[in-house]
């Protein structure tokens, strides 16, 4: 038996195997696809902290009815100039399973996050991830002005960070629209509860970010030019650190029939969006 005819078989035998209620509604296998990434300079800029990029991919894997399994993945890539003029220096991975369930024009989002941060090319002692289980929930604001996200999630493994709660929100709003596309303005904020006593030498913290710029959609495509100000801790792997500094920056994005995800940040803070 080919592959092909033997992959044919296999979607056969699982739509076959759904229950008779669940066959009933629209079910559909792989419904969508995204594919974004994202490339910031640092102003100011250090040795350490020059630019910072994404680049990330997700798929639905089934939609029956108003819900759609998902997982995406992100890396988060770190670029200074300590031992060469682009120097890798840090790289996030972010792994996310969930189900996207929708509930009239908000979606409602169960989820499982996994980051693990990695140091390029240097020595690494100590192991930096954690898992959160948590619920999303998002949906557009009032008169489709714009958009909202919220989520809590519970850390329920990690290694170094003694993350224990994580609380995440974000507001978006077009202020300019047009047929070229939409000026817009964003806001977002990350709080999180470290475990007592932590082992870095830091306590619960806030990070902020705030943004303005420009999008042009173009098909299923989207291409957006940005300045933002954030607010970020723990910019460093083994030891605390705080910085707050202005990103210059462009995101691209490609959603073949949909969005793959939650229609909101993957991982937090600086993902695209």
């Amino acid at each position: 038996m080919s592959a092909a005819r033997a992959g044919r078989v296999a979607i056969v035998l699982v739509l076959a195997s759904l229950p008779s209620r669940l066959r009933g509604q629209e079910v559909e296998l792989f419904p969508e696809v995204t594919v974004q990434m994202m490339a910031a300079r640092y102003v100011p800029s250090e040795d350490a902290f020059v630019w910072d990029g994404w680049i990330g991919a997700g798929a639905g894997l089934l939609r029956v009815g108003r819900a759609t399994a998902y997982f995406t993945a992100d890396v988060e890539t770190i670029i200074g100039r300590e031992k060469r003029t682009f120097d890798a220096n840090q790289a996030s991975y972010h792994l996310e399973a969930g189900a996207r369930i929708r509930v009239g024009r908000h979606l409602v989002d169960p989820f499982f996050h996994h980051v693990s941060r990695h140091l390029v090319d240097r020595p690494k002692i100590d192991a930096v991830d954690w898992n959160i289980v948590g619920l999303r929930v998002a949906g557009p604001l009032p008169g489709d002005t714009g958009r909202y996200a919220a989520s809590i999630g519970h850390t329920i493994q990690w290694s170094k960070v003694s993350y224990h709660w994580e609380m995440t929100g974000l507001v978006e709003a077009d202020v300019v629209r047009g047929a070229w596309g939409a000026a817009y303005v964003l806001a977002g904020a990350r709080a999180v509860s470290v475990k007592d006593p932590p082992v870095l030498a830091r306590g619960n913290f806030l990070d902020f970010t705030g943004e303005g710029g420009v999008r042009f959609p173009r098909g299923g495509g989207n291409l957006a030019l940005f300045v933002a100000y954030e607010r970020r801790n723990d910019v460093y792997l083994e030891a605390p650190g705080l910085r707050k500094r202005v990103l210059f920056g462009l995101r691209i994005g490609m959603a073949a029939g949909g969005s793959a995800g939650p229609n909101l940040p993957t991982s937090w803070p600086g993902s695209p969006r």
